[in-house]
């Protein structure tokens, strides 16, 4: 190696760090408001209402083709609301799924308890209907935030890597066949809601 380096011009070892870039180089990232993105026309926060209204008009159902699953009595939708709340909404039609995932709102409303925090649509696999799902993905939400495997989008992308999102960031990707749109804020609010109301002063 050294034999055939030693017969570079010079001007090719001047050159050769320009042509390899270091691998801590930032990448480029593009910070994108997910939030404001819908999946069949579902966004995050959304009521209970307002989510199996849309997902009714996006597939063309009858509301009974929208199937809901109740937060069970111990569950912490029913102990933040006082009553138990719709946690799932999900519609399934010969592989093709979308799940709509609620949260309780924090502070409670009476009036609107619960909100869309995650959101994922998914339909059968084949190499065709992946490309088809990324086209469709990249036509609808425009340039992604962050490199990588699959098309990502979200509102705090992280800077260094130019590789995935923050934590506590609202996010989109597209993964093979399937859709999934999360925004943590509401998980967050309950999260702390709840370590709030277990909080104890120690009596030592």
């Amino acid at each position: 190696m050294k034999k055939y380096l030693s017969v570079l011009p010079p001007a090719i070892f001047l050159a050769l760090p320009l042509m390899v870039p270091p691998a801590s180089a930032a990448q480029p990232v593009k910070p994108v408001d997910v939030r404001s993105f819908d999946v069949g026309g579902v966004k995050t926060g959304m009521s209970v209402a307002q989510a199996r209204a849309a997902m009714q008009k996006n597939f063309g159902v009858p509301a009974e083709k929208i199937k809901a699953s109740e937060s069970a009595p111990y569950q912490v939708a029913t102990r933040i609301t006082g009553s138990q709340q719709v946690m799932y909404l999900v519609y399934e039609d010969n592989g093709t799924r979308m799940q709509v995932t609620f949260e309780p709102r924090v502070p409670y409303d009476k009036s609107n308890p619960m909100a869309a925090a995650l959101i994922s649509y998914e339909i059968p696999w084949t190499k065709d209907n992946e490309n088809a799902m990324k086209d469709a993905a990249l036509k609808k939400y425009g340039p992604v935030s962050t490199g990588g495997m699959y098309p990502l989008w979200c509102d705090k992308p992280l800077p260094r890597t130019g590789m995935g999102c923050e934590p506590d960031s609202a996010k989109l990707e597209a993964a093979s066949t399937k859709l999934e749109m999360s925004d943590p804020a509401w998980q967050n609010a309950r999260i702390r809601y709840m370590d709030q109301q277990s909080a104890t002063r120690p009596k030592i």
